[in-house]
Parts: structure tokens; sequence; C-alpha cells
């Protein structure tokens, strides 16, 4: 019985260490942490189907229509440019 509440103990010890050892969670300065924000809307890559938000994506306007890309890579394959080697 001895030996188990020693055990216990050595246990109980042990997490406390290790809780203690751990770094404070970071304060932000009365900031609530960044949430995605819901007014910006999501729009669909052509190429990979992909969908980003709007303010994140590459916008090429083509004849009243605006067109969205993920990259520049997507963008090019779209319109059939090659690279230069």
């Amino acid at each position: 019985m001895r030996r188990i509440l020693l055990f216990l103990a050595a246990l109980i010890a042990a997490f406390w260490w290790l809780r203690r050892s751990r770094p404070a969670p970071r304060k932000t300065a009365g900031r609530p942490p960044a949430a995605p924000d819901a007014l910006d809307p999501m729009v669909r890559d052509r190429v990979c189907n992909t969908f980003l938000p709007r303010s994140r994506a590459l916008v090429v306007p083509t004849g009243g229509e605006d067109l969205f890309f993920c990259s520049e890579t997507c963008r090019d394959k779209h319109f059939g440019a090659r690279k230069n080697s």
C-alpha cells in the first residue's frame, strides 16, 4: 500500500512539474484572435477549383468579367502562357 501511495505522489509531482514548466500562452493586446473575415467572399480558381478569399486571389478582369486565380501558375495555365526557358 505504501508503494502505491509513493508512486501516486511521484506521479502527481511529475504532472505538476510538467504543467508548470510549459510556457505561458501569449496574450494579445486586448484583441481577440484573428478570425476569418465573414465579409470577404470566397472565390473559385477556374483551373484547380481551389476556393480562396477574394482578397488573396489574383484578379484578371476580362470582358466585363473578373477571373480569379490562386497563383500565377494557374493564371498562366488558363491563358496558355509558356515560360521562357
